[in-house]
């Protein structure tokens, strides 16, 4: 096991992009940028996998914003076939590039999730999500529609997303913001980042900005995992909230490892089927 999970957790840190971008990706993402988190990714990943293999011998994945291959990737390598979806034509090239190999078990597709979503006629024993759900408005309609395409037994993980933060306590929030300004005073755009992260602290959120159209947790408090755990039961799932500490700081993260401070969240929720 430990074997499988330090090899997931190696792929886990391959990015689509070229080498700049790729760079400039890994560096503002943090599950793919600490090893302690790559290390908790690969558990998970094995773990959700080796359940699903419970019940078919080659399990069906639907990859939710497929991006730089951080879920595609591990689940192709340890035997799923994989529908990875994303709305970027290069990011999806890129990913069919990488994986050359797997050519027979993995299906790419350009389009919104949303329309992903709508054909009921296709059912997976996996659905994934890596730092996805805080970039959708409506995340919790996204997952009550998740679950109507997942068979008996079928999962939903998602990995990387910001806990409520009126639930994770004031002392946690300092800590969390104050290792993110210590990353991001040596990023480019220093002044303008900042404004921004101030501006949504407060609340205020700009339809015509492009990071507000990306980072809608900033300005909504976070995502709100208990309403996640109350909808996935209200389904009829067992519901799974793994916390941990997550910065882009290399300096904070192993801090926040030590003090076992809790600002994100991965949801590993498994449907209930009564024969």
């Amino acid at each position: 096991m430990d074997e499988r999970i330090n090899r997931i957790a190696a792929l886990a840190n391959i990015s689509a992009y070229d080498a700049k971008m790729a760079k400039k990706y890994i560096d503002g993402a943090p599950h793919v940028k600490h090893a302690s988190l790559r290390k908790l990714y690969g558990k998970l990943v094995v773990h959700v996998f080796d359940n699903a293999k419970k019940y078919t011998k080659i399990p069906k994945v639907l990859d939710l914003g497929a991006g730089e291959g951080a879920v595609t990737i591990p689940f192709l390598e340890l035997g799923a076939k994989v529908v990875a979806v994303d709305i970027s034509n290069s990011q999806l090239d890129a990913l069919k590039d990488k994986c050359e190999k797997f050519e027979d078990m993995l299906e790419v597709r350009c389009e919104d999730i949303n329309d992903t979503l709508k054909d009921k006629s296709e059912k997976y024993d996996i659905i994934a999500a890596s730092s996805f759900l805080h970039h959708v408005p409506d995340y919790l309609e996204m997952i009550r529609e998740s679950a109507i395409v997942l068979n008996p037994h079928g999962q939903f993980f998602s990995f990387q997303d910001p806990l409520r933060y009126d639930s994770v306590g004031k002392a946690t929030m300092m800590f969390s913001t104050l290792a993110y300004f210590s990353w991001r005073i040596f990023k480019s755009d220093v002044i303008g980042g900042l404004m921004r992260r101030i501006r949504r602290s407060r609340g205020i959120y700009l339809e015509d900005s492009v990071q507000d159209n990306t980072e809608y947790h900033a300005t909504r408090n976070g995502v709100d995992q208990d309403a996640i755990r109350k909808l996935f039961e209200e389904l009829g799932f067992d519901c799974n909230i793994v916390s941990y500490f997550s910065t882009q700081s290399y300096l904070f993260q192993p801090i926040g490892d030590v003090l076992r401070i809790k600002n994100t969240f991965a949801v590993v929720a498994q449907k209930q089927y009564a024969n």
